[in-house]
């Protein structure tokens, strides 16, 4: 008996868990938004050259430079 009730307590966590995650995904969704570009092969290796760091670390950097250039930040 106690081997059902464990069993239904068990059913009864994965349902909430999934309910919880589905919730936090929608939140973090309207925060941020992916997106996806595509850059030629050598700029990359150049990037990862001259940078060190990633492609997108690089991304972010120019364009948070040139938005603070254009005043929107």
């Amino acid at each position: 008996m106690a081997k059902k009730d464990f069993l239904k307590n068990i059913e009864k966590v994965k349902s909430s868990a999934a309910m919880s995650e589905q919730n936090s995904s929608k939140v973090i969704s309207k925060e941020k938004k992916k997106k996806l570009i595509t850059i030629p092969v050598e700029w990359e290796d150049k990037i990862k050259a001259f940078h060190g760091g990633t492609v997108s670390a690089y991304i972010l950097i120019a364009l948070q430079e040139r938005m603070h250039k254009d005043g929107l930040i």
